[in-house]
């Protein structure tokens, strides 16, 4: 470790000189280059070897320019806090630590002393609980190393980061969501509110089916079960073909030929083609509505903690981007005491995107490279995964934090670890 690190580490944050001494080394290079050296850590380089300056200042302008106290998340090279520390008007800096091996590498190689010592700066150890701090800027290297214990804050960290390209991409689809809800006003007007619904089971257990591969797990405990079933739209067809017809369904997507494909089973009209209630948001298509056998309960999404029925609007559930998120508190605001989660895997397990049966099942294996990210099961081991499955799952996570009155049970392990959903055998399930 280079001496003069050590020495302003033991003197400021002796305990995390302590953690940063006992990481493993993982697979280091140091490879000299003109005009930086690169410190390389199982495949990724820690910063730029030809233009580490640039890049910092690339990486800073992410914090508005006045702003008195920043958080960097991830050492890299240094530069990065070397660069904000010029800023006169910065009276703190929070350098959250992601990676033990990272940091522990860029302390052992690289000088850092010249900012370490600055009484603005602070060193952070990331855990489980860190919460995400504003105004942040980040290494991308700390996010493709960010320790297990750790990923679901790097996972708010990127869905943060991409929070204006969603924004434009909403925007852009703006008026058409306005033309999808005008086709829907007059079968909407002729059609029940959710909020009919709230309060109706109180103290209940609820089954929630997603479409995740897990969700073939549950099939024989599914058919017996006594508690009524919640499905999202694309779980549909693979319950009914396994003999499991849904109390109720939800769908919340525009894209009407897809969710044709998906509600098909359910929504031609003729035939054996089971009589269900849908849940389902003014973005569905008028043609899937007309042709739906069984009752329809028009909602509105919120983003809000609490959704509210009453007025000209129908009741509100609550969707940050995943149908699993409207079931889920669909059966919450029925009054279910207990959620019981079937296939809300948030990940892809065994190369698969979703249960058999779905029909937009496809093989994701032979995408999985080094950047793949990745999330903990059930079993403690790591999983491929999605981005956006993962902007989902820590959403869902916040969400379940804000109902302690409420006892969520996830019954698969292949899965996502879900914070807050604790796992029961299936004995104990009903």
């Amino acid at each position: 470790m280079i001496p003069e690190n050590e020495t302003i580490l033991e003197r400021r944050w002796p305990s995390l000189l302590e953690w940063l001494r006992g990481a493993e080394e993982g697979d280091l290079l140091l490879v000299e280059r003109v005009p930086a050296p690169a410190l390389h850590l199982d495949g990724v380089q820690l910063a730029s070897a030809y233009a580490p300056n640039a890049e910092a200042k690339l990486q800073a302008s992410l914090i508005p320019e006045g702003t008195t106290h920043a958080t960097v998340y991830g050492l890299g090279q240094g530069a990065l806090p070397r660069e904000l520390l010029r800023r006169r008007e910065l009276e703190k800096l929070t350098v959250v630590l992601l990676s033990r091996a990272a940091a522990s590498a860029a302390v052992r190689y690289v000088e850092l002393f010249d900012w370490l010592d600055d009484p603005r700066v602070e060193l952070e150890i990331a855990d489980e609980d860190t919460k995400l701090a504003t105004p942040f800027t980040m290494t991308p290297a700390a996010l493709r190393l960010a320790d297990p214990r750790v990923w679901g804050l790097r996972d708010r960290i990127q869905s943060e980061l991409a929070m204006p390209f969603v924004r434009r991409h909403l925007a852009s689809r703006g008026a058409c969501r306005e033309l999808d809800r005008d086709r829907t006003d007059n079968l909407a007007a002729l059609d029940r509110d959710v909020a009919e619904l709230f309060g109706s089971r109180p103290g209940d257990a609820i089954r929630v089916c997603a479409s995740g591969p897990s969700l073939a797990e549950g099939f024989e405990e599914l058919r017996s079960c006594s508690e009524p079933i919640v499905a999202v739209d694309t779980a549909l067809a693979p319950l009914l073909q396994a003999g499991i017809t849904p109390d109720w369904v939800v769908s919340v997507d525009g894209n009407d030929e897809s969710i044709r494909e998906v509600l098909a089973p359910a929504s031609i009209g003729t035939g054996d083609a089971p009589s269900i209630p849908l849940v389902y948001f003014p973005a569905v298509g008028s043609e899937i509505l007309e042709r739906w056998k069984g009752d329809r309960y028009v909602a509105q999404g919120t983003t809000q903690e609490e959704g509210t029925p009453g007025g000209s609007r129908p009741g509100e559930l609550f969707c940050a981007g995943s149908v699993l998120h409207v079931a889920v508190d669909l059966a919450v605001r029925m009054g279910a005491k207990r959620v019981l989660l079937h296939g809300a895997d948030f990940a892809t397990p065994e190369g698969e995107s979703h249960v058999e049966g779905m029909v937009w099942k496809k093989d994701v294996s032979s995408t999985e490279t080094g950047a793949t990210p990745r999330v903990m099961n059930g079993h403690d081991r790591p999983v491929p995964s999605l981005p956006n499955l993962l902007a989902y799952l820590r959403d869902f996570e916040d969400y379940i934090a804000r109902r302690p009155g409420v006892e969520f049970i996830n019954r698969s392990r292949s899965g996502a670890r879900i914070r807050g959903a604790c796992y029961e055998e299936a004995q104990h399930a009903a």
